[in-house]
């Protein structure tokens, strides 16, 4: 199943920053990280402003990725709030 998503600048840039120390975690344990790999260039590669479809497979990494870099700014009492919009528009 796709759902289409609209992709700004600002969301644009929330996920790949995200989805980069995701990919690399992954990456250091030994997991597979084609799938958050391909998705970085997707999303890398998609013009701001426009809607894109993505697989629910797809958002369910987006979320995992965006959740972890929001608790993690949390942690060190940072500003979260642009993550947070992101993550919502993936529900």
């Amino acid at each position: 199943m796709m759902r289409k998503i609209k992709l700004t600048r600002a969301n644009k840039s929330i996920l790949l920053k995200s989805l980069a120390p995701y990919y690399y975690r992954e990456r250091a344990l030994g997991h597979s990280t084609q799938e958050s790999g391909r998705l970085i260039l997707k999303i890398n590669s998609l013009p701001a402003d426009k809607r894109a479809s993505f697989s629910t497979d797809e958002i369910r990494l987006m979320r995992t990725a965006i959740n972890q870099l929001r608790n993690e700014r949390l942690a060190k009492g940072q500003y979260t709030d642009a993550a947070d919009d992101m993550l919502l528009k993936l529900f």
